[in-house]
């Protein structure tokens, strides 16, 4: 895992690293300062497929958080987004205004959300936060490969 695409215009980033955890597993550490105040807050996954290059793959996911958290899970895949931020970064579980605040999130995927019939090979799942005005505030991307035996790295 690692942040991309910086500096942020809206927000300043003072800390993301990859901290291996006492229990073995690597989580991100992330500081973020955000200044605006965000009534709209978009969030965007993307999971590509390694061929020669990374491609696009099966999960293009665009959800809009401050109105699927009023409106609860609309669709499956705004449901699970919400369900994986309220399980692994519950201090951003909230409903909106976002914002003109210093975030500090330990974060960690955890494998079980992810399809068990993905086919083998090497993947990158790229999550990019924006504003109203399409502006990244922060961006991330992880990478894994997929063995018969399940999630590796």
């Amino acid at each position: 895992m690692q942040c991309t695409n910086t500096p942020y215009k809206l927000s300043q980033l003072h800390l993301c690293r990859m901290e291996q955890l006492p229990n073995g597993t690597v989580a991100l550490n992330i500081s973020l300062d955000v200044r605006p105040v965000l009534n709209y807050l978009e969030i965007t996954a993307k999971l590509f497929y390694k061929y020669t290059t990374y491609r696009p793959f099966m999960i293009d996911w665009s959800i809009e958080l401050c109105q699927a958290y009023r409106m609860g899970g609309i669709n499956p895949s705004s449901a699970l987004v919400l369900k994986i931020i309220e399980t692994t970064v519950p201090n951003i579980y909230y409903a909106c205004p976002h914002g003109n605040r210093s975030y500090s999130v330990l974060w960690y995927f955890n494998p079980k959300f992810i399809p068990d019939k993905l086919p083998s090979g090497d993947y990158r799942l790229d999550i990019v936060f924006r504003d109203t005005s399409n502006t990244v505030l922060i961006s991330m991307q992880m990478y894994a490969a997929m063995r018969k035996q399940g999630l590796i790295g």
